[in-house]
């Protein structure tokens, strides 16, 4: 069975791709029974609670998981490799843009012979292995996914779950899936007279998501393409693409929302 990992965010549910997605509601209670139903080994934590891991190399982590990535992971992910987003989405993802390629062997595609190979821009699920993350409006929860039988992970009490997450790095993920996750909230608000203006995206939303539904690949949405759509939106501004990761994620935000408010306001005027 695959496991699929992706932290709250872009995408609202976890856990095995056998299983039917969790619907996360502003309960925290209802998460931690579905956390416990699904099998996650430990308790749920907070950020002051006891934790700490050691990471021994074992690797068997890296294999028969889907990763799930969001457009800044991506965008961090690519530039580790010196390559645009819209070469990175073609050549190392699938599942239409949102989760890591494998390779044959279910390995993650950049996991290598000692380790992984781009460990300084690793995604958010990775930075918190072997944690998962819960957020709502007002709560946020951290669970202890259920490890390989055979991993040589050392787990311990000897910190806390916010010292975990400095150590590896953690905030600036967390942030950019807060953002996005904020993204899609504005989005849910407007897409539907998106939809009433253009009646095609909304079939080819559909189709899309009866794609993930059977399995199939359909393809990577431009609105994922960090590159692509910054670089049209710094034209049509006529103002300079930025470099920084950080005001480049600000940039796709600003031109993602812009392109789906063309529509409603098409839709309005209809």
């Amino acid at each position: 069975m695959r496991d699929t990992f992706y932290e709250a965010g872009w995408l609202a549910e976890i856990g095995s791709t056998c299983a039917p997605p969790i619907r996360w509601h502003r309960r925290p209670r209802r998460w931690v029974n579905e956390i416990r139903r699904r099998g996650a080994s430990g308790g749920v934590s907070r950020r002051a609670s006891l934790f700490s891991y050691a990471c021994n190399r074992c690797r068997l982590c890296c294999y028969g998981k889907g990763i799930r990535v969001n457009p800044y992971e991506v965008l961090r992910l690519a530039r580790r490799r010196g390559i645009s987003t819209t070469e990175f989405l073609k050549h190392y993802t699938g599942n239409g843009g949102i989760e890591l390629a494998r390779t044959a062997d279910e390995a993650c595609v950049f996991l290598g012979p000692e380790a992984c190979t781009v460990h300084p821009d690793r995604p958010l699920v990775c930075r918190l292995y072997p944690l998962g993350r819960r957020v709502s409006q007002d709560d946020e929860v951290f669970f202890e996914l259920t490890p390989h039988p055979e991993t040589k992970g050392v787990y311990g009490k000897g910190a806390t779950v916010q010292d975990f997450l400095e150590a590896q790095g953690a905030e600036p993920f967390i942030d950019a899936a807060r953002r996005y996750a904020e993204l899609r909230q504005r989005l849910a608000a407007t897409l539907p007279a998106a939809f009433a203006a253009a009646p095609e995206l909304e079939a080819e939303a559909r189709a899309t998501a009866e794609s993930y539904q059977d399995g199939g690949d359909p393809g990577v949405p431009e609105l994922l393409d960090i590159d692509a759509m910054v670089r049209q939106h710094c034209l049509r501004h006529k103002v300079k693409m930025p470099r920084d990761v950080k005001r480049l994620m600000g940039f796709h935000i600003m031109a993602v929302e812009e392109f789906v408010e063309s529509l409603s306001e098409k839709g309005r005027g209809a």
